[in-house]
């Protein structure tokens, strides 16, 4: 069973999901960069989809920019704070060469980020709380490191398991 089958068997994508198609060659061409398969893949059966009522993909598509432009925006946020204090800062920040690009984000405002060194289908995904500047990399992409921290085989010290939140996406088939 593929990780895609896992996460759809957890939580089945919704009848029409929100933000869910557009442009791929589009969204790689203003990053510069492609993007791994399985997010598409994500993107295209959920949309933005609330995960947990926790976890949100950052869809390409729809109403709002929420992959590109905060994207492009993430080097310029950041550069004061790691100028400041290198040593908090362990990876680079997209645009810069395999540096951090968020693929989704949390209510708390944590960010699910993959490192974008090597093949895209390759990268590891990298939890990062920015209030806090502690981060935690799983060696797997992003519907993988999903499917397993909705099942709770993955965890993170970064934000709660999604076992610890009372209403399963489940509540919300259909939404």
């Amino acid at each position: 069973m593929t990780a895609f089958d896992r996460l759809t068997r957890l939580v089945p994508p919704p009848s029409r999901p929100q933000w869910a198609n557009g442009d791929w060659d589009a969204v790689e061409a203003a990053l510069g960069l492609q993007l791994p398969a399985d997010f598409k893949q994500l993107v295209e059966a959920y949309g933005v989809h609330h995960f947990a009522d926790f976890l949100t993909p950052l869809a390409p598509f729809g109403g709002r920019d929420l992959l590109v432009g905060p994207a492009k925006r993430l080097l310029d946020q950041e550069r004061g704070f790691r100028d400041r204090y290198p040593e908090e800062c362990p990876y680079p920040f997209y645009p810069e060469p395999g540096g951090l690009l968020p693929w989704a984000g949390t209510d708390n405002g944590d960010r699910v980020c993959w490192l974008t060194d090597g093949e895209p289908d390759t990268w590891t995904v990298v939890c990062w709380n920015p209030r806090g500047w502690y981060y935690d990399a799983h060696p797997v992409g992003a519907v993988e490191f999903l499917a397993g921290w909705l099942a709770g085989d993955i965890s993170t010290t970064v934000f709660p398991d999604a076992g610890e939140f009372a209403e399963s996406d489940e509540d919300h088939e259909g939404d």
